[in-house]
């Protein structure tokens, strides 16, 4: 008796599994340096609101009748990048609200997390911001005693910058703000780990990485022209660049597959308009934080971009393969065919 042979795994699910599982390894290493500065707090933060948006989709799955499976992995890697863009005081109502958000309202009326228009962590930040707007920027100092209570509020990059305040050219305070020791989300104040994440990023998914390197560049390049403070403007490249949430939403949030250009000069173009965005939104915004808002602004406008002029190189390639593209034979043309070759032998 022949065993029932287990079904295959759909292309998309391989290839929504393979992302996911990258984006998972890149974030070992922010979650890594969260949990060695904030301790236990980070811990629960980051496992609470991976459970609750992995607990969400299979719930949503079940309701809506669609089949979903853990080892999807989208809906942990989800969880992790909003805990990571919370502060150690962050409130569990607030990670509870957040997950809810991200799933139910951004990634269930879509079907998956592919087919959302945008990053559900990137909108359920946002979400956050206009909701708890006090307690979504009081970064603790390192070393309170209890960080729900965020008795010891300190004072963050972007506030400085706000402030038109600089960290000076002290090495020691480079220092720190390199290796996040500095008040921020417990994930995005180490730069030296998502610097390795990036890395792992241009290795593993190089084109994907173009928007990201784009993103980069024309948000130096801003940093650079406008600086905010009076100190340099290398001082004001780095406050910029290793403040906030700008390098962590340019590694995870504009290198998503799903939701940038298909082309690689329009992912190229897009990604540096994007940086021109979030910084602009950076300047006027009258929160502390709104690079994410910027994000959602890059996901509406991402098919735009593919509408750009092709290089005389995509149209080469294109007229290579005109050739040699295979005819998909629709049922229709299988029935016209058959009906053309039953004409033919009544003829004969």
């Amino acid at each position: 008796m022949e065993t029932p042979s287990k079904p295959q795994k759909s292309k998309e699910f391989l290839e929504t599994r393979s992302v996911s599982a990258d984006y998972a390894v890149m974030l070992l290493a922010p979650c890594t340096v969260a949990v060695y500065r904030y301790g236990a707090k980070a811990l629960f933060l980051i496992v609470l609101s991976i459970f609750i948006c992995t607990l969400c989709r299979k719930i949503g799955g079940i309701v809506l009748r669609r089949s979903y499976q853990l080892r999807d992995y989208s809906a942990a890697v989800t969880g992790a990048m909003i805990a990571l863009l919370l502060p150690a005081s962050a409130d569990p109502f607030m990670v509870l609200c957040a997950g809810i958000f991200a799933v139910v309202i951004c990634v269930l009326p879509f079907g998956t997390s592919r087919n959302a228009p945008f990053s559900p962590a990137a909108a359920a930040i946002c979400f956050l911001s206009v909701c708890w707007g006090d307690k979504m920027f009081s970064y603790p100092v390192l070393g309170a005693e209890d960080y729900f209570a965020a008795v010891r509020e300190g004072t963050s990059i972007t506030k400085m910058l706000i402030q038109n305040n600089s960290i000076g050219r002290n090495p020691a305070m480079l220092l720190e703000v390199l290796t996040g020791g500095v008040p921020s989300a417990i994930g995005a104040g180490c730069t030296l780990a998502l610097l390795g994440a990036l890395v792992y990023l241009v290795i593993r998914r190089p084109k994907n990485s173009v928007a990201t390197l784009c993103f980069l560049l024309s948000a130096s390049l801003m940093a650079i022209i406008f600086p905010r403070v009076s100190t340099g403007r290398l001082i004001s490249l780095v406050m910029e660049l290793c403040g906030g949430m700008i390098l962590f939403s340019a590694i995870f949030f504009v290198s998503n597959p799903f939701i940038m250009p298909k082309r690689l000069l329009s992912r190229a173009v897009w990604g540096f308009a994007g940086g021109i965005i979030c910084v602009l939104i950076r300047y006027v915004s009258s929160w502390e934080e709104a690079v994410c808002f910027g994000i959602l602004i890059m996901a509406a406008t991402a098919s735009f971009f593919d509408k750009l002029p092709l290089t005389s190189r995509e149209k080469k390639r294109i007229a290579a393969s005109e050739p040699y593209v295979e005819i998909v034979k629709s049922e229709t043309y299988e029935k016209e065919m058959a009906f053309a070759v039953r004409v033919e032998r009544v003829d004969e």
